[in-house]
């Protein structure tokens, strides 16, 4: 589906968190691309600045605000802050997230906790920031950045597994609260997706080892890309995915069925 088949209501506002790079970076663009206005949000603000300077030389509209979402005043005092100055938010985004690829004899309680502060506390408590914008204008939708170690067990994920299948079920539960205010909340599923962080994730691999995790990973046979992942949210955040609620939208190019994919997980970040 192109930008121009998307329908967006003028001036919708979309808040992104961890925007700065990756899936967040390609999420922004492609909602901009659509006619979002995209706030952009993460810690490092050199880098959101040129995410922000991308979109509009592109005829985008798009502002950075730097956020920290382990700080929950912040995320508090941040969103309430743009939705006052904007009058709305439409669209929400929880893409910034942690990995930890520890067993669990060698992750210590305090690691274990941040992946559910990053991956599931912080998304809870955007949702709960955002929402009231929403129902006031009535309606909206939310589209939480999951990933396949959620949809199943594998060695070395431990708490970042876990909190990322929290966080679907999170979501599904705040699409049955919700929805009678015409707001949905979705989830969806990136696999082995080719973004700064899985590249460095495989440093000191040799090409051919690269090549062949990404031709036994998916039964595509290949990575997946941030924009694949930034048009699966651009669709369910549009008027086109107006039925579709506390659904799970694997976007992983077949990894959950692979047996290959199934051995990548726990090795590195697949986000």
């Amino acid at each position: 589906m192109t930008a121009t088949e998307q329908r967006i209501e003028p001036g919708s506002v979309a808040f992104v968190t961890g925007a700065s790079q990756g899936l967040g970076e390609a999420i922004g663009r492609r909602l901009a691309q659509d006619g979002w206005h995209v706030i952009l949000s993460a810690r490092n603000k050199d880098k959101l600045d040129s995410v922000v300077q991308t979109i509009t030389d592109d005829g985008g509209s798009a502002e950075a605000v730097v956020l920290d979402v382990s700080d929950p005043e912040a995320i508090a005092a941040i969103i309430a802050e743009a939705g006052a100055r904007h009058g709305r938010i439409d669209g929400l985004v929880n893409n910034a997230g942690r990995f930890s690829g520890r067993g669990i004899l060698d992750t210590s309680l305090e690691e274990f906790r941040r992946n559910f502060v990053m991956n599931l506390e912080a998304p809870f408590l955007t949702m709960k920031a955002a929402l009231p914008f929403m129902i006031e204008r009535g309606g909206g939708a939310i589209v939480n950045i999951g990933s396949v170690s959620g949809l199943r067990a594998s060695e070395n994920t431990g708490g970042y597994g876990a909190s990322k299948a929290g966080l679907f079920h999170l979501g599904a539960i705040v699409s049955m609260e919700v929805g009678q205010h015409d707001i949905r909340v979705n989830t969806v599923t990136p696999g082995s997706t080719w973004s700064p962080t899985f590249a460095r994730s495989v440093e000191g691999k040799t090409a051919e080892e690269v090549a062949a995790m990404e031709k036994t990973g998916t039964a595509l046979g290949r990575f997946g890309q941030p924009s694949e992942i930034g048009d699966a949210v651009a669709f369910l955040l549009s008027d086109e995915g107006r039925f579709i609620t506390g659904a799970n939208i694997p976007v992983d190019g077949g990894a959950y069925w692979s047996r290959g994919g199934n051995r990548l997980i726990g090795k590195r970040n697949e986000r």
